[in-house]
C-alpha cells in the first residue's frame, strides 16, 4: 500500500522491520521502487535478494520487474549480471518473457551485437512477435536501419504478422536511417494490406521522416491529412523545425499559423519562425517578429507581418 501511494519512507520501514519476507513483499517493494523512480534503490534492494536471511531468490516476474531500472540506468554490466542470473536460473531458456525483455534491455543499452545473437541463437518456433519487435526497436534506436528491415522481412518469412506496435518501430528505424521510400511503403502497407488503423505516433514518424529528407511539401501533406481527432501540435512543429532547417519560408509561415490555431502562445514556435527568417537573409521581419514576442502584444501571426 506504501510502496503504490508513494510513500517509500512508511513502505521501506515497514519492509525491513518484517520478521520474515515473502516474494511477493519482496516483489511488490521492489514495484514500488520502480514505480516512483528510485531506480539505484531498487537494484540495491534486487541485490540482497540472494544472500538474505529470508532465503529468497528472484524469479521471472522479479528479473521482469527490475529490468526497466537496469534499462534506466543504462548499464551494460549491470545488463549483462542480471542476464547471467537468468541463465544461471535457466529463465532464459524456459520462460520466452526473459528472452524478450532481454533484447529490449540489450538494445536500450546499445548493445546491438547481444541482440544480434539472440536472434541467431534463439529457434525461430521459440520467437514471437514481441522477439521481433523488440529486435526491430533496438535496430531502430541504434540507427541501423537496413537491418531493422531485415529483420522484419524475416519475421514475415517466419509467418508471424506485424502488429501496429512493429509498425511503429519500422517507421522509427526508416525515418533514423534515411529510408524514406521504404518507409513510405510500409506505411502504404500497413494501412492497406494489413488495415490497420494509423494513431498520431504512426504519423509522427512519416512526418519525421519527411522532414529530414527535406520532402517539406509532401510533410506538410501527410500532416494536413491527418484526422482531426489525433492531430496535435506537436506534429507540426516537426514539420516547423524541418521548416528552420532547410530555410523553408512559405511553408513555414503556413505552419507557425497553423500551430497557433492550436496552441497558442508558445514563444518557441515565433523563435523557429524567427530563424527561418533569418536564414533567408530577411533580418528586419525576424526582428519584428521577435519583438512582437518581446511585448507579448502577438498571438496570431498575421501574414503581412512577416512577408
Amino acid at each position: 500500500m506504501y510502496s503504490s501511494s508513494g510513500l517509500l519512507v512508511e513502505a521501506a520501514q515497514v519492509f525491513y522491520q518484517m520478521p520474515r519476507r515473502s516474494l511477493v513483499t519482496w516483489n511488490v517493494f521492489l514495484t514500488g521502487l520502480i514505480k516512483w523512480e528510485e531506480v539505484k534503490l531498487a537494484l540495491s534492494v534486487f541485490n540482497q535478494m540472494p544472500s538474505r536471511i529470508d532465503g529468497i531468490e528472484p524469479t521471472q516476474v522479479t528479473l521482469l520487474t527490475i529490468f526497466p531500472a537496469i534499462v534506466n540506468i543504462g548499464c551494460i554490466k549491470i545488463c549483462q549480471s542480471a542476464h547471467g542470473y537468468a541463465e544461471k536460473r535457466g529463465f532464459n531458456s524456459s520462460d520466452i518473457r526473459i528472452t524478450n525483455a532481454l533484447i529490449d534491455l540489450y538494445a536500450k543499452c546499445g548493445c546491438i551485437a547481444s541482440v544480434n545473437r539472440f536472434l541467431q541463437e534463439l529457434p525461430d518456433q521459440r520467437k514471437n512477435l514481441v522477439s521481433w519487435t523488440s529486435a526491430i526497436s533496438g535496430f531502430a534506436m541504434n540507427g541501423m536501419g537496413r537491418e531493422a528491415l531485415e529483420t522484419f522481412e524475416n519475421m514475415e518469412k517466419a509467418g508471424l504478422r506485424p502488429n501496429r506496435v512493429t509498425f511503429l518501430s519500422v517507421l522509427s528505424a526508416c525515418s533514423h536511417g534515411g529510408l524514406v521510400e521504404e518507409g513510405l511503403n510500409f506505411f502504404v502497407k500497413m494501412v492497406k494490406d494489413c488495415e490497420f488503423v494509423p494513431d498520431i505516433k504512426h504519423y509522427g514518424w512519416v512526418i519525421d521522416m519527411l522532414g529530414r529528407a527535406g520532402r517539406l511539401e509532401e510533410e506538410e501533406k501527410v500532416a494536413s491529412e491527418v484526422p482531426h481527432k489525433v492531430a496535435n501540435a506537436v506534429m507540426w512543429r516537426t514539420l516547423l523545425g524541418a521548416c528552420s532547417v532547410h530555410n523553408n519560408v512559405k511553408i513555414g509561415q503556413r505552419v507557425t499559423r497553423k500551430v497557433l490555431e492550436m496552441e497558442r502562445g508558445h514563444s518557441g514556435d515565433y523563435v523557429l519562425m524567427s530563424n527561418i527568417l533569418v536564414g533567408v537573409g530577411r533580418f528586419k521581419d525576424a526582428q519584428r517578429l521577435r519583438d512582437m514576442v518581446d511585448k507579448r502584444i502577438a498571438f496570431k501571426l498575421p501574414g503581412y507581418s512577416i512577408v
